[in-house]
């Protein structure tokens, strides 16, 4: 499924005074921020955070290796000692540079395809919901859209490690919780900023079937 690449026209609230134009993003995106720019961003900040523990976690495995590693040798001059614990840190850095480079590239891969996932499922209900000749102009990036994302990288992520059911469905349950946390979050942050998803506007009605639901706070 084609990805529009153009950023679409962001929006402008006009006062009703001669103050300046108000800028209010992108609304009928997920976080008020294009796709186009949204990739990157999400990239980047989940190579970082990849990075960041791995590299933490590398540079521990590297310190006991080198010490396991020379053990049998160790100093026994001051200068030796220096020459140990400089070369230790050494080895230890570059260990903690190469595992944070490969699991932040492993976190930015599985964020990315997350993403690309989650924008698939937005295209796919809008489009399926548009045949049907409903109204499909806006609320339709929501968390359900981001659950389907997760729960479908859980699968795919239990069958290509080969784990068994009980791993599986811990998996299932672990990404449902995220999922749903992180969806219900975009859901949030799209209500205050006045485009509640359309889940959110039906509950409105519910609750206010006679009030002008775009009134209700």
């Amino acid at each position: 499924m084609a990805v529009s690449a153009t950023i679409p026209e962001p929006s402008f609230q006009e006062p009703a005074t001669n103050t300046p134009t108000t800028f209010t993003g992108w609304p009928n995106e997920r976080l008020s921020i294009p796709l186009v720019l949204r990739a990157p961003t999400l990239m980047i900040a989940s190579f970082a955070c990849g990075f960041t523990l791995g590299s933490s976690q590398g540079a521990t495995k590297g310190a006991y290796r080198y010490r396991a590693e020379n053990a049998h040798r160790l100093p026994t001059t001051q200068t030796g000692w220096f020459l140990y614990q400089k070369s230790k840190n050494y080895h230890a850095m570059l260990a903690g540079v190469k595992e944070g480079g490969r699991f932040g590239a492993i976190c930015m891969g599985w964020a990315t395809l997350f993403m690309i996932t989650e924008e698939m499922v937005d295209l796919s209900r809008t489009r399926l919901l548009a045949r049907k000749g409903e109204d499909v102009a806006t609320g339709q990036r929501d968390a359900g859209s981001t659950v389907i994302a997760g729960m479908t990288l859980a699968g795919f992520y239990s069958w290509k490690r080969g784990l068994d059911h009980f791993a599986s469905a811990r998996t299932a349950r672990t990404a449902f919780k995220f999922s749903l946390a992180y969806g219900l979050i975009q859901d949030l942050m799209a209500t205050v900023r006045g485009n509640p998803p359309a889940y959110v506007t039906w509950i409105k009605r519910k609750i206010f079937p006679t009030a002008n639901v775009d009134n209700v706070e």
